[in-house]
């Protein structure tokens, strides 16, 4: 099975910000404790900190499908209708391999 690298981007309301960070911060404890779990990583925007940015890194497409499908991550998105500036917008990349081998994808 081949590695699935996702990036999402969220856009925090400047007057929950706090309290989006809060429930990222948790949701980032529980998806590390996954299987299949290589990396999820929460970025800030350089200059803008109401912009963050989710790199992730799954086993397998199988692993991600059962990160999405935890009831506990719907319930966090449920929230996050309140705390962003609109939907996160999430993307599922595939590496071209430019390059050389070892350096051609997130890892």
């Amino acid at each position: 099975m081949e590695p699935v690298s996702v990036i999402g981007t969220l856009r925090l309301r400047a007057d929950r910000a706090d309290e989006a960070r809060k429930v990222i911060a948790s949701v980032v404890e529980r998806t590390h404790q996954e299987p299949g779990c290589l990396t999820y990583a929460v970025h800030e925007f350089a200059g803008d900190p109401l912009t963050l940015v989710v790199i992730e890194k799954w086993a397998s497409q199988q692993d991600l499908d059962g990160h999405n499908a935890a009831p506990w991550l719907a319930e966090a998105f449920g929230r996050a209708g309140e705390l962003l500036t609109g939907a996160p917008e999430i993307r599922i990349l595939t590496p071209l391999g430019y390059g050389t081998a070892d350096k051609a994808a997130l890892r």
